[in-house]
């Protein structure tokens, strides 16, 4: 009980150390927005949140504003800390049952600084307690899958809330949860029984959703048009032509622990039985990944976040190669091993003196993994020189430094939605959305944006109305922390190309109005109103803007003062009239 504790301070304390500093002072993303004004009101068929809803998350956010946590980007802040605690706490115990000794610990400490992990301890709280659902339901599971039959009816109710936290849990951990209570030998009258507590389980959270949405198919139809939407964007299935870095993204988010493990990978390898790792123990981890990872494949993923639920995986496997590797290493090492070490280090501090991630990623993996090779040669008994605490650190330095490249270097090659490119470019874009660069140039994006806005509104009062068109922030946050400003999002019915045009003119969470139709579709606006451009400068829309209004810049936007005589201009499928 002492170790678990002192284990818990210790991840608590790193976890603090390293997200406090970076913890942003703004709502992050515009899912975040959602998620800020469910707390008032639970409606997914107006985005708060975004379908299909994660009741469980808000209901967790509500409970702390009733405990006074009066702003939302504290309470978020609050839910990322606790939740990538109880991740790496929930990691340490999965992989110490699974495979024994320290391996989940090995694994939490492989986890912390992961990049994508990290981004998502700062920016996404509700990202992190995908990785917790995940954690907790395989936890649940493996004691089923080991045989103890009250664990069928207690795993299925673990995975009932799971999925009220993230609902695509319950679906893809279904196949793990089956093949545990069939591992467990539970008769078909028990395993009916746990399938009711289940249902039980999922209708808990699932029934006031659908109410506050409008009933059941308000609800149901609200997620199938934003998953069928959201996928044309990412999935070759739906018709996506960017589903390569689609594929490229997933590879990165989920394995990117693997080039940290290269080293304890070689050294836990025996040639007589492989990693050691049992069949068993492969089919469970197989049922845990699999299922998650062809959803991210074939249907949707687009956040890094998104991904937690199979990097977890990954950290455990990659802590059973720390601990078996150690374990190998505790009986026999290389006669040459003070000679390895002091050219690895030497070589190493070569690798980072050029001060270039990829540089550093790339080789900084390849010596790992000549090390482990090398230290398989000549080798004699270890006897307990040098101790296993010297060699745990050798084996997880790389992690360390590989972690740091990958997460604080600025200047990964972004490259945006809809440019060409191939596939250094996607793997640069995915290690780019999990940096330190993204979280500070994002939140300077939109704050920038944000005050110029208030600026301009300040000096025109009620006379300032914002159009929005792909502009880089996010039109969500302007108005939520602009919410006396209208703001007219001229966009498209759905994501997917040939849509319907559309107008949204909002005001705070308010929807004003809606205008949809055959274009031109017409924005009537006051004579002598300043019009704000919030616009993408690679769009022909703004090329329209350019050349039709002669924007004035200001900052990172542009503004116009229309005419008090009336009049109106056509913008491709726009009218703007006044």
């Amino acid at each position: 009980m002492l170790r678990r504790w002192l284990i818990f301070l210790l991840f608590a304390a790193v976890v603090l150390a390293t997200r406090l500093p970076l913890a942003p002072n703004q709502l992050f993303t515009f899912d975040d927005v959602n998620l800020a004004y469910s707390i008032g009101h639970f409606d997914i068929r107006v985005s708060q949140p975004q379908p299909p809803g994660y009741p469980l998350f808000v209901l967790e956010m509500r409970v702390l504003s009733w405990l006074r946590f009066h702003r939302a980007e504290n309470i978020l802040l609050a839910l990322a800390l606790a939740g990538s605690v109880a991740a790496l706490m929930l990691l340490v115990i999965v992989g110490n049952r699974i495979f024994g000794g320290q391996s989940g610990f090995y694994a939490a400490l492989l986890l912390v600084l992961n990049p994508v992990f990290w981004h998502s301890g700062v920016v996404s709280a509700l990202r992190i307690q995908l990785a917790v659902s995940s954690l907790a339901v395989a936890l649940a599971c493996w004691r089923a899958w080991q045989g103890e039959s009250l664990w069928v009816n207690r795993s299925a109710i673990v995975l009932g809330l799971a999925a009220g936290i993230r609902p695509e849990i319950g679906p893809l951990l279904l196949p793990l949860w089956a093949a545990s209570a069939w591992r467990a030998r539970v008769s078909w009258k028990d395993c009916r029984f746990a399938l009711g507590l289940m249902t039980a389980a999922v209708l808990l959270w699932l029934l006031p959703a659908m109410l506050a949405s409008g009933g059941p198919i308000g609800y149901v139809k609200a997620c199938l048009e934003y998953i069928a939407d959201q996928a044309t964007v990412t999935s070759g299935l739906f018709g996506s032509e960017q589903w390569h870095t689609t594929f490229w993204h997933l590879i990165v988010w989920t394995f990117a622990i693997l080039p940290t493990c290269t080293l304890p990978m070689v050294i836990a390898w025996r040639l007589k039985d492989g990693w050691g790792i049992q069949r068993s123990q492969w089919a469970f981890l197989a049922l845990w990944f699999l299922p998650p990872f062809a959803f991210a494949l074939f249907v949707h993923l687009e956040d890094p976040g998104q991904a937690l639920g199979m990097t977890v995986v990954v950290a455990l496997l990659g802590g059973y190669w720390v601990k078996h590797g150690l374990d190998n290493l505790d009986a026999s090492i290389s006669r040459w091993q003070a000679v390895f070490f002091a050219a690895a280090t030497l070589t190493e501090g070569w690798i980072v003196d050029r001060h270039d991630a990829p540089f550093i990623v790339v080789w900084t993996s390849a010596l790992a993994l000549a090390v482990g090779l090398l230290l398989k040669l000549a080798q004699t008994e270890t006897r307990g020189n040098p101790p296993r605490l010297a060699r745990a650190v050798f084996l997880l330095a790389p992690v360390l430094i590989l972690n740091l490249a990958m997460f604080q270097h600025f200047g990964w090659y972004y490259r945006a939605p809809g440019l060409a490119g191939g596939i250094l470019e996607d793997i640069n874009s995915a290690l780019a959305l999990t940096s330190l660069e993204h979280i500070k140039t994002t939140l300077a994006i939109d704050d920038h944006a944000i005050r110029e806005v208030q600026r301009l509104a300040a000096e025109r009062p009620g006379q300032v109305f914002v159009v929005w068109e792909h502009g880089a922030a996010a039109w969500r946050k302007l108005a939520y922390y602009a919410d006396g400003v209208p703001i007219a999002v001229l966009e498209h019915r759905y994501i997917r190309a040939g849509s319907p045009p559309v107008i949204a003119l909002w005001k705070g969470k308010r929807l004003m109005r809606a205008l949809r139709g055959a274009g031109p579709l017409r924005l009537d606006l006051p004579a002598g109103a300043r019009i704000v451009w919030m616009l993408n400068p690679r769009t022909d829309f703004y090329r329209l803007v350019e050349q039709t209004f002669a924007p004035t810049p200001s900052g990172p936007l542009a503004y116009t003062d229309l005419p008090q005589a009336g009049g109106s201009q056509i913008l491709g499928e726009y009218e703007l009239a006044w």
